[in-house]
């Protein structure tokens, strides 16, 4: 694999990752043009009387601490030309399957990255994922899965069902618009039987807006929560 190589002879970790990681991070370096050096990789499982230190993340090749280089070039997390580099990595890794990314300021090398599987989250400086720094937190929130509507796309609201199961009453034929109405957005003009003012499918129109308004309101709230969530897990984990 002309993208990977090890530099990890001589480290307690020094097993190589295993090919479920090599599978998933060979689909996205390489299409980047970037390179990934290993300088701590796999070792033996917890229990297993083999030499081992710290988190059991690197067990069985599970995670690694690398350097990426692209053009022959290390990059580094501190220099803001390679931030959009690293973010892209973190994102095209997750949408990967790969969960766990630890990097910053006073964790590990300059530069230097975990990456790998385990407890989904991001860390910095002692671990913790409070330290992560905003680059990576942002990438890896970025690039959660939304977790669509049921059947996929956002659900079809009839008019009936915002009026608790039965469409309210035309208005009268000829009879004028409300002045509140006025500027209203309608459904469509006409989109109800014998409301060619356009009345009720302007407030048919308000009601589905609310709608989607409080639908969007909910999914933030949850995607917020999971973030909250993950960073606890990482600090719990790690």
């Amino acid at each position: 694999m002309d993208w990977l190589r090890y530099a990890n002879q001589g480290a307690t970790r020094n097993q190589p990752i295993n090919p479920r990681l090599a599978e998933a991070l060979g689909g996205v370096l390489p299409n980047m043009g970037v390179t990934m050096e290993v300088f701590s990789g796999g070792q033996p499982g917890k229990g297993s009387g083999g030499a081992r230190v710290g988190s059991t993340r690197h067990d069985h090749g599970n995670a690694a601490d690398v350097f990426f280089y692209q053009n022959g070039r290390r990059l580094d997390w501190a220099n803001p030309q390679d931030v959009p580099i690293y973010q892209d990595i973190v994102r095209q890794a997750r949408a990967a399957g790969v969960t766990g990314f630890g990097a910053g300021p006073g964790y590990m090398q300059p530069g230097a990255m975990h990456i790998g599987f385990g407890n989904p989250g991001v860390w910095g400086a002692g671990g913790s994922g409070s330290n992560a720094p905003g680059w990576l937190r942002e990438a890896y929130n970025g690039s959660a899965p939304a977790a669509p509507p049921a059947g996929g796309g956002a659900p079809a609201t009839s008019i009936a069902s915002l009026f608790g199961g039965s469409a309210p009453s035309a208005a009268p034929a000829g009879a004028p618009r409300p002045p509140a109405m006025a500027n209203a957005p309608q459904v469509a003009q006409g989109a109800l039987p014998g409301d060619p003012g356009g009345v009720m499918s302007g407030i048919a129109s308000l009601f589905i807006q609310d709608r989607q308004k409080r639908q969007q309101a909910e999914q933030a709230a949850r995607e917020e929560e999971a973030a909250r969530r993950n960073a606890l897990l990482s600090e719990m984990f790690v």
